[in-house]
Order: C-alpha cells, then sequence, then structure tokens
C-alpha cells in the first residue's frame, strides 16, 4: 500500500469532510403559470440523475470476447419533493402544468413544444459558489404522488413530484 493512500491522508486533503452541500432547484420559467422561486424555496429533496452505460461483447476466435462500452442510458425520471405551504402555492404550479400535459377532461396534450422546459440543478459550497451546476433538458412531471394528511402528524406537508426528462448535461 502507497503511504499517500488511506484514509487519514484522506481526511487531511478535504478542507470539510462532513461538508452537506447546499443545493438549489430552478426552474426558469414553470410552465402553466406559477412563481419560479417558490419552487426554488420549496424544493426540499432531489438527486443527481444517474446514467449507464450498456455493453456490447464481441466475439473473437475461441476466447471468451472482448467486451466494450454500448450505448448510453438515461434512467429518464427525476425525483423531487416539495414542502407545501397554506398558499398551496407548488400544488397550484404542478396541477397547472400537469394539465398542459394531459388534461384531466379534454384528455388532451398541447405537445413536447409546450410541456417541457429545464430545469437546472446546482450545487453550492459553503462559500456560495456553484460547485455543480446540471440542466436537465426536456423535463415535464411524468407523476405526482400520493400526499398523506394526517392530524397526528405535525409535520410539514410533503408534495413528491417525479420528472421525466430526455437527458442531463453538466453547465459550465
Amino acid at each position: 500500500m502507497s503511504p499517500t493512500m488511506g484514509v487519514d491522508n484522506l481526511k487531511q486533503n478535504l478542507t470539510n469532510p462532513q461538508r452537506v452541500y447546499l443545493w438549489e432547484f430552478q426552474c426558469a420559467n414553470p410552465l402553466g403559470g406559477g412563481d419560479a422561486e417558490t419552487l426554488i424555496l420549496r424544493c426540499q429533496g432531489a438527486m443527481i440523475p444517474g446514467v449507464s452505460f450498456g455493453s456490447l461483447l464481441i466475439p473473437y476466435k475461441q476466447s471468451a470476447g472482448i467486451k466494450v462500452p454500448g450505448k448510453l442510458t438515461y434512467s429518464h425520471v427525476w425525483e423531487t419533493n416539495f414542502v407545501e405551504g397554506e398558499d398551496k402555492k407548488i400544488f397550484d404550479i404542478i396541477h397547472a402544468w400537469k394539465q398542459r400535459v394531459v388534461h384531466d377532461k379534454t384528455n388532451i396534450s398541447l405537445g413536447d413544444n409546450l410541456i417541457k422546459a429545464d430545469i437546472h440543478l446546482k450545487m453550492i459550497a459553503t462559500k456560495g459558489e456553484e460547485t455543480l451546476k446540471l440542466r436537465l433538458v426536456g423535463c415535464y412531471p411524468e407523476m405526482i404522488a400520493d400526499v398523506p394528511l394526517a392530524y397526528e402528524d405535525e409535520r410539514n406537508v410533503i408534495y413528491p413530484v417525479t420528472w421525466s426528462y430526455d437527458r442531463w448535461e453538466e453547465v459550465a
């Protein structure tokens, strides 16, 4: 084992190993109306989206073959949790957007150009600078989960929304 490897060396090289990063969810223009700042302030949980690479096995003579990276694949699903307030702003924004995706009464969609928007996820360091910026391209609300309401729970009302997206990219 190299003398530069190990947990002690790792701890010495980290400026703050206990750091819990701040992050920000941003949708510049929520479709269907609504206040973009409300979404930013009330997004309580999100995740950095994953990506996977398939593999191709190329047969070669009598060997086991050669494995090479295959197709790039996104899950196309991104989950968030919003804290709802008494003003029901999150419900109004997401419901209006949902009506554009497929209207409750007419079952008509307005089409990709009118239902998809880009969403930005930013990780913010302790000093306030943005350390990582991701853009999820072509987002729309895919599923709005059940929202439990109970008097015995004195917790906030959490509004879980699963988004569909086309792809994601790091933004400089």
